[in-house]
C-alpha cells in the first residue's frame, strides 16, 4: 500500500465470558420478540450434499409453501426464521413449518456494534461452549456479531451504519500482525491480533469507514499479500432481526463471507442448546 504508515492501534479489552443467553433474551424483549413468536418466512439453503445437492445449491431461497424433497443420502441445511434446519433423506419437507423456536439468536448477531471489545478463543459465553477446543487446539470461538471484515477472505463487507466492525480471523492460535489502510492509498495502520485473539475492533480513529470504499489488510512483511473489502453501509432500519430475512439481506448485498458467519454461528448455537 501507498503513503506513510500511522500509528499503531492501542489495546483493547477482551472478551473471556459473556451471558449469551441474558443477552438474547433481553434482544428478544427490545424487539418486541417472543420465544413462542410463530411466523412463516422465506428459507435459504445453507449447504447440500448428495443426489439432490445439484438442485438445493448453497443460497437458493425456497419460499414459504414449498416442499423440499430428498432422495435417500441427501442432507440439506437450511436457514429459516430461527436458524438452522438440517433435513436429511429420502423424504418430503414442507417449508410453511410455523418457526415456534427462539429467533433471539440472529436478532443478537445482528444488533449495530457499539465499541466492541477484542474476542478470545476459548471462551464461554452464557454456558454455551466456543467450537474446537480439542487437542490442545485453540478453540474456534463463535462470532458475537456478524459485522466483521474476515481478513483472510476479503469481498464485500456489509454494516449497518453508525455500527462499529469486527476485524476478525478463523485460525486464531498464533499471533498476527496486518496493516490496513484504503485501496486506493493514503496512510495505513499497524493492527495486533494477539495470539487465542480471533476479532479485534476495526481502528475507525485512524481509518474511517465509507460506502462503497475499498480497504486493503495486507500481512506484516509481505505487502502482497492480502485481501480486500468493498464496504456496504445498510439503513439500520432496514436490518431484519429473523436469520432467513437477514441471510437474505446479506446474500442480496454480496455479502456472502457474513452470511456464512452468521450460518455457522447459528448452528453452532442451535447444536449447542440442543445438546
Amino acid at each position: 500500500m501507498k503513503g506513510g504508515r500511522m500509528k499503531g492501534a492501542g489495546t483493547m479489552g477482551r472478551l473471556t465470558t459473556g451471558r449469551l443467553k441474558s443477552a438474547i433474551a433481553a434482544t428478544i424483549l427490545a424487539l418486541g420478540l417472543s420465544a413462542s413468536g410463530m411466523a412463516l418466512a422465506q428459507v435459504v439453503v445453507v449447504r447440500s450434499t448428495g443426489p439432490s445437492a445439484v438442485s438445493y445449491p448453497p443460497g437458493k431461497r425456497l419460499p414459504a409453501g414449498a416442499t423440499v424433497t430428498l432422495r435417500a443420502g441427501d442432507v440439506v441445511t437450511v436457514l429459516d426464521r430461527a436458524g438452522t434446519r438440517v433435513l436429511r433423506g429420502a423424504g418430503s419437507f414442507a417449508m410453511n413449518t410455523l418457526a415456534s423456536r427462539d429467533a433471539g439468536s440472529a436478532a443478537l448477531l445482528a444488533r449495530s456494534l457499539s465499541n466492541p471489545v477484542s474476542v478470545r478463543a476459548g471462551a464461554v459465553r452464557g454456558g454455551l461452549p466456543v467450537q474446537g477446543g480439542e487437542g490442545g487446539q485453540a478453540a474456534e470461538p463463535i462470532p458475537v456479531s456478524i459485522w466483521l471484515a474476515d481478513i483472510d477472505q476479503g469481498g464485500r463487507v456489509c454494516l449497518p451504519r453508525g455500527s462499529d466492525l469486527y476485524l476478525w480471523r478463523k485460525a486464531s492460535e498464533a499471533r498476527r500482525f496486518v496493516w490496513l489502510g484504503e485501496s486506493a492509498g493514503g496512510g495505513t495502520v499497524r493492527v495486533a491480533l494477539p495470539s487465542r485473539t480471533a476479532g479485534v475492533a476495526w481502528p475507525r480513529a485512524q481509518v474511517e469507514l465509507f460506502d462503497g470504499h475499498s480497504y486493503r489488510v495486507a500481512e506484516e512483511g509481505d505487502p502482497n499479500k492480502g485481501v480486500d473489502f468493498e464496504v456496504v453501509m445498510l439503513d439500520p432500519e432496514a436490518v431484519p432481526a429473523d436469520a432467513a430475512s437477514l441471510g437474505t439481506l446479506l446474500l442480496d448485498n454480496g455479502c456472502k463471507a457474513q452470511f456464512d458467519w452468521l450460518a455457522a454461528s447459528l448452528e453452532q448455537l442451535d447444536g449447542a442448546a440442543q445438546g
